[in-house]
């Protein structure tokens, strides 16, 4: 009788039990494995612009450089310069919509406060046919501002006489080289990175020097009107990225005593 070779078998025992040793260890890794949570998904992007208004967020303020110091305040006569160029660059408006308009003797009736001319301005543009609507400024306590739209030439032409009227007088020089080279600061350092903080797309800068030296004929002023989540503009919308990125101008307002 033939005895088994308990060589051979010792092999394929210790083979069978390799074998099962593998087939166990690939059944706890494959169970380990399945037991691991999965990624969570990303939050749904905001739909509505009460989401919208809800979700933008605000940065750190960077450290900015003292204001520069403004020109003097205009003279009368600089003022009334001033008064004539814009009135020239509003007429100029109007031409680009109505190039065959004529232009009215100049209506100037004397300098009004913002205040003081809101009711006749309001008058003469509902006697001129425009259409009149309220805004409202970050302030809760601020008065609402007055806005109209023209559908017309004489509606076009009336507002515009309408405007000229009684003029707020402007006193406080335009920007001078030293201010715009802070404001474009603050734009870059601040505004633009607030804006991308949002998800809002901001195109490249100029050089500095380039921007300061060619304003206002080149501007660069980040923006959110091409962005189609801010087409349905609300005013919960409009004060919460205001509020969170203001702009240059707005800044300065609610900080009055930088400058």
């Amino acid at each position: 009788m033939t005895r088994p070779d308990r060589r051979r078998l010792g092999v394929a025992g210790c083979l069978a039990l390799a074998a099962a040793s593998v087939s166990l260890l690939t059944s706890c890794a494959t169970t380990s494995t399945a037991a691991e949570p999965s990624e969570s998904a990303p939050p749904p992007a905001p739909s509505t612009p009460a989401e919208l208004a809800a979700s933008i967020v605000t940065i750190e303020m960077p450290d900015l450089a003292p204001y520069p110091e403004p020109d003097p305040p205009l003279t009368d006569a600089e003022s009334e310069a001033k008064r004539v160029a814009d009135a020239d660059a509003q007429w100029q408006g109007v031409l680009s919509t109505y190039p065959d308009a004529v232009r009215p003797p100049d209506p100037f009736a004397g300098y009004l406060s913002d205040e003081e001319r809101k009711d006749p301005l309001r008058a003469c543009l509902q006697a001129a046919g425009a259409a009149l609507s309220e805004g409202y400024a970050l302030d809760p306590d601020a008065p609402p501002t007055l806005g109209w739209s023209t559908s017309n030439e004489a509606q076009r032409i009336g507002a515009y006489a309408c405007d000229q009227t009684h003029p707020v007088k402007i006193t406080r020089p335009s920007a001078n080289d030293a201010e715009l080279g802070w404001i474009y600061d603050y734009m870059v350092a601040f505004f633009a990175p607030c804006y991308e903080a949002n998800g809002i797309d901001v195109s490249p800068p100029p050089g500095r020097d380039v921007w300061v030296e060619t304003y206002p004929g080149y501007v660069w002023f980040p923006t959110y009107s091409d962005d189609p989540r801010f087409r349905d503009m609300t005013l919960e919308l409009e004060t919460a990225i205001r509020t969170a990125c203001p702009d240059p101008d707005t800044y300065l307002q609610e900080h009055p005593g930088i400058r």
